[in-house]
This record gives C-alpha cells, structure tokens and sequence, in this order.
C-alpha cells in the first residue's frame, strides 16, 4: 500500500480519520507507524495529500489528514472482453494503477459465458481490486466500470455515445502495424483488448470500423494480463515522447 486511500465519508470536518481492517492492519504491521510519522494519502476521487499518524493499532489507525496537491489525472479508456476470473480481477487493478478511468467489460466470441456468473463480476468485488490498484500507483480516480453482455449491440449501439479519445487502438496479435510505427499525440487514448488468442477478424473490423486501429506490440504472443501493461507501457512511452518534442 503506497498510498492510505480514504473515502470522502471517512474523513471528519477537522480532518480526521478513524480507519480499522485492512489499511489499519498494514499500517501497524507493514509500515510500523508511530505517531507522528506521516503517511501518503488521498481522498478518493479527489486530491492527494498526507495523513499524519495520531495512533496506530493492528485494529484501528487514527490520523489526521491534509489534502492539497492534485491527483493524477485517468484519461484512458479501456474495452475489455471478459477473461477468467481470476485473471480479471487482476487485470482491473492493473487497470486502475496504470490510469485508466474508464473500462468497459464486454463479452466477445472466444469468451466463456461461465465466466459472466463468476464473483468477479459482482461491482463489490471488482472496486476492492481497483481500490488496491489505486493504493500501489498513488492514484484516486476510481475507474468507472460497466458491463455490456453482447458485442455487436455494445459496439454498434453503446460504442458511438462513448466520450472516447481520439487516438483509438485495438490489439490483434496478427496486425500488420507494430506500435513502434505509431506516432500518437500526447493526449489520452482508448485501448481494446480481446481474451486470450485475440478477437476475431469480424470483430477487429467492427472496432476498426469505429476508429480502432488494429496494432500488435512484438512477434511474441502474449497473455491478456501481459498484453495489457506492455501495450500501455509503449503507448504511454510514445505519447510521453510526443509531448517533449512538441
């Protein structure tokens, strides 16, 4: 946990907090926080700021907090069809380290319907992983999360009332345009990813109808978990670039 992140409703009109499970309990044991130490903190979806140590418990975690530096913004847009459960959850917290503020879960053709009825589908479930996402990047912005059961009336009918970038992208391990030829502006983009073994060809030509770019990120296949930071990595890598050589 690098960053106490704290719910709105948490936080006193004085500024103080009284925390207990999980953050308390690493506070105690992890961080071996003593009074008067101050700890990285942030509001969900609000500012950053610090929280100093008034007392610390392996139950209860008492501070007072100061929020004043602004949060990373969370521009990014991620569509993604459903994976294995598991794997999912991870890829969510993924998701919300590396800034994505919104997703979209859709289920494709290579999906499992199984997969649909699993936990990590439950809303609670996936903001629990997204919450420890936000705590290792030191972020606040909670993504937004939906869910659309079909492809085509997502991609025909949802898609075009999507407040998306303008830079677009859909990962297909046999596309012809590596990511190293892309030379994107330094703004936000969106990135659709399919499940293991990629989407198929009807359903890249839907995405590139609406503006997706078909690209791959090296002649090795990879697994959607992998796929996704190594994909986001070279995009946020590219626009970074692009931003000190304007």
């Amino acid at each position: 946990m690098n960053l106490l992140l704290l719910h709105p409703g948490e936080v006193a009109a004085d500024g103080t907090a009284i925390l207990s499970g999980r953050r308390a309990l690493h506070a105690h044991a992890v961080l071996h926080a003593e009074p008067g130490q101050p700890l990285a903190a942030g509001l969900l979806d609000g500012p950053l700021g610090t929280a100093v140590v008034q007392s610390c418990k392996a139950d209860e975690l008492v501070v007072t907090t100061r929020f004043d530096r602004p949060a990373p913004a969370a521009d990014d847009v991620l569509l993604l069809a459903v994976c294995r459960p598991k794997v999912l959850l991870r890829m969510l917290a993924h998701a919300a380290a590396l800034g994505f503020g919104q997703i979209a879960l859709f289920r494709s053709w290579r999906v499992e319907k199984s997969h649909l009825q699993s936990t990590a589908m439950q809303p609670e479930v996936q903001q629990e992983q997204l919450v420890l996402g936000l705590e290792q990047a030191g972020r606040t912005a909670l993504p937004k999360v939906t869910f659309h059961p079909l492809f085509k009336p997502f991609v025909e009918d949802v898609l075009p009332t999507l407040p998306l970038p303008s830079a677009r992208f859909v990962a297909q391990p046999r596309a012809e345009l590596d990511t190293a030829a892309l030379q994107p502006g330094p703004g936000p983009f969106a990135l659709a990813l399919g499940p293991d073994g990629g989407f198929l060809p009807y359903e890249v030509d839907q995405l590139a109808a609406r503006g997706f770019l078909p690209i791959q990120c090296g002649p090795a296949p990879l697994r959607t978990e992998s796929a996704l930071s190594v994909l986001w990595g070279q995009l946020d890598l590219l626009r970074r670039r692009a931003t000190v050589l304007r």
